[in-house]
């Protein structure tokens, strides 16, 4: 397995004055936290969907319209980590990733540094009792790498095909690993063989994958040697020359709606909104047919915190010629209620209009745009880890830029930080640091924190949140980070699909502050939490039915009460449900109940609590915030 920091270390050598004893070391993901937390948690809604017999022609999956597990409709295990940002330039949005972790985000039992089975996609059984002369032909499409660690030479992609009448396994197709990263191409396999044109037949992927020796460097064994799987497809009337989609399709996910910043807190929107609101609505989409097409595109608005469009633009016609990409720009002008509450939360959906007989999942695509209490220049998901190792980087650096467009007091530092699989990083501790600018570098440390542990969570890229000590007024720009105590890697986690070198910054280099010099397109996981004074509570008639849920936003817990007015009952029910309406949570109620809600995605949640005798109901609002 080759390590990006390898890469690293000899560009610095060549082409760079920083030396050995001060690196920066970019390494990949030790654990999947997204899939880790999506399967361990305790309390995990089973999927409805369930097969009741073969699947009929066409199969197709472009994994455009599900998240972190494939589809149970279509595929009968859960190993591969279904997402949208690992990798690079996929025919429609979303992939599945085949990499050296379980189903859970752990290391398999085999793994060391010879090749081991690592993943599985495997289809639900499907009916092909058909001739010869139907001429079925399975394609998809496959990439080593993207901007995850691609696979060792000696690592393998694989498919293969059931015997429904040998009840066997059989090696259909291969491709070893090249050792970097790759553009995706397009396999045609033709479905010829009696024994497989049966009802029940079935088809997986699987890969091999390969760890380092371990050499005594404890945080060099990592995630590593991905393979993703686009627009897989089984039809029949298919040839050997049908590679043409008939499809026009989203080929990247929504960006923010705001300039720099991937969120910031809603009570400083206001003073930020000319300076930070993007003016368009970028997507990006493609028509992979062989003739041009007329497409429509529409946009919507949501509040989700108040349940209603805000603003639609009426679909819009574009000629897109064969094979061209559009990166389309929605301009919108909605002005943002800034009298509403502490919290803001709107989901931006765009819709392709295409022909019938296009592929529908992936014509629709949303984004959800928060606005807490901290400034994120990052999207939440890491592909990678940052850190300095090496001599001379004891007691150096590392700094991260923002601005803050409103006077506030900082009050914690969110960190997500991930480790390898031999870490090192559970003994030793850090200073937690701020920094106030000094013409575009850090300047005065006014926050030292000592004592800082790197802490660690198995969940769905889940930060950290470290309070200061004594907060910290702050305006303008300033800068968070870490000072190191050893010379090992602080693995903070690293996005690779925002850029922000030039807010990047360390002193590893004789205590000199500069830009970073080896770091790809990235940023570091780190955020500044601001928290201003509640505003004052309005206070109500005590013969009106109140709720109140605190916390809220929730993480884990969220207490549920409800005032006199509403009569006590032993039938008094509470209900929360997901913004599609599906009822996730219903239990009896008292005047004070809490209710866990770590097993809950993040997002809007409806709060209802009813009296089953009466009829009397009060609803309310609630974000989960993990």
């Amino acid at each position: 397995m080759r390590k990006i920091s390898n890469i690293i270390f000899f560009s610095l050598s060549i082409t760079c004055t920083l030396t050995l004893s001060s690196q920066e070391i970019v390494t990949g993901l030790k654990d999947n936290p997204v899939a880790y937390q999506y399967y361990t948690e305790e309390k995990i809604i089973k999927k409805n969907a369930l097969v009741s017999d073969t699947l009929e022609l066409p199969f197709i999956d472009d994994f455009s319209d599900s998240e972190v597990e494939p589809k149970q409709t279509l595929w009968a295990d859960n190993h591969a980590f279904i997402n949208k940002t690992y990798a690079t330039y996929p025919p429609t949005v979303g992939v599945a990733t085949l990499d050296a972790l379980d189903f859970d985000g752990s290391h398999y039992p085999e793994a060391g540094p010879n090749p081991y089975q690592a993943d599985y996609l495997t289809s639900q059984p499907l009916n092909l009792d058909f001739l010869l002369s139907d001429s079925i032909y399975l394609s998809f499409y496959y990439q080593p790498g993207g901007l995850a660690e691609p696979p060792e030479t000696r690592d393998s992609l694989i498919l293969d095909f059931y015997s429904v009448d040998n009840l066997s396994w059989n090696k259909i197709w291969s491709v070893p690993g090249i050792g970097a990263s790759g553009s995706f191409k397009r396999v045609m396999i033709r479905i010829d063989k009696p024994e497989y044109l049966k009802k029940g037949f079935q088809f997986r992927f699987r890969n091999y994958a390969s760890q380092l020796a371990n050499t005594g460097r404890a945080d060099m064994r990592v995630n590593a040697d991905h393979w993703h799987i686009d627009y897989v497809r089984i039809d029949k009337n298919r040839f050997a020359t049908d590679t043409i989609l008939r499809d026009v399709s989203f080929s990247e996910p929504v960006k923010s709606l705001l300039k720099e910043y991937s969120s910031l807190p809603w009570p400083h929107f206001k003073d930020a909104y000319n300076t930070q609101r993007a003016a368009f609505v970028d997507v990006v989409f493609q028509n992979h047919d062989s003739i041009p097409r007329n497409v429509g595109t529409y946009l919507e608005i949501r509040d989700l915190i108040n349940s209603k469009p805000v603003y639609k633009i009426s679909p819009l016609k574009n000629d897109l010629p064969s094979g061209d990409s559009i990166h389309y720009k929605y301009s919108y002008n909605y002005l943002f209620n800034f009298d509403a509450p502490d919290l803001g939360v709107f989901e931006i959906k765009t819709i392709l209009q295409t022909d019938l007989f296009d592929y529908k999942a992936n014509d629709t695509l949303r984004h959800i745009q928060e606005f807490y209490d901290f400034y994120a220049l990052d999207d939440g998901t890491a592909e990678a880890s940052y850190g300095m190792r090496g001599s001379g980087t004891k007691d150096a650096s590392s700094a991260l830029k923002f601005f803050s467009y409103t006077g506030d007091s900082l009050r914690a530092v969110d960190i997500y930080f991930v480790q390898a699989l031999d870490s090192v990083n559970l003994d030793y501790y850090f200073y937690l640091n701020v920094w106030s600018d000094n013409g575009g570098k850090p300047g005065t440390k006014l926050v030292n924190q000592i004592g800082m542990r790197p802490e660690y969570t198995d969940k769905l890229n889940k930060f950290v949140r470290y309070n200061l000590d004594t907060p910290v007024y702050l305006k303008g720009a300033f800068y968070i980070g870490f000072t190191q105590t050893v010379e090992y890697l602080l693995n903070v986690g690293l996005d690779l699909n925002t850029g922000n070198k030039l807010k990047i910054f360390n002193n590893a280099d004789n205590g000199i502050w500069k830009t970073t010099e080896v770091l790809p397109p990235s940023t570091p996981m780190m955020r500044p939490v601001f928290r201003q004074k509640a505003n004052p509570v309005s206070v109500t008639s005590p013969t009106s039915p109140q709720i109140n849920a605190f916390p809220n936003p929730a993480d884990n817990i969220i207490r549920i009460s409800f005032n006199s007015a509403f009569p006590e009952s032993d039938n008094i029910w509470i209900e929360i449900s997901d913004i599609s309406g599906r009822v996730v949570k219903k239990l009896l109620a008292e005047h004070q109940t809490d209710i866990e809600t770590g097993d809950l995605p993040e997002g809007l949640y409806f709060l209802r609590i009813s009296n089953a005798f009466s009829g009397q109901t009060i609803s309310s609002k609630i974000i989960i915030n993990h």
